[in-house]
């Protein structure tokens, strides 16, 4: 359990928030409450909405167009 949360943390943008939430949802299944299993459900719900929300990669660099290294400015003995 703890090589998947060492690999998958470092993947999220707010990996701080999933683990709060996390264990919010974590305490909210052990305590009863007066309405059951709503609350719940919307935790459960934005825990999985949270570790969806991955880092933006960095858009790949567009390659540079090929230098133009012909001798046009010159006069050819052609």
């Amino acid at each position: 359990m703890s090589l998947f949360l060492q690999n998958f943390l470092p993947r999220l943008k707010y990996p701080w928030l999933f683990l709060l939430l996390a264990t919010l949802f974590l305490a909210d299944l052990i305590v009863p409450d007066f309405l059951p299993f709503i609350d719940e459900a919307m935790l459960g719900l934005l825990t999985v909405l949270v570790g969806a929300w991955k880092t933006r990669r960095e858009p790949p660099e567009e390659p540079q167009p090929p230098k133009d290294v012909t001798d046009r400015g010159r006069d050819s003995d052609v």
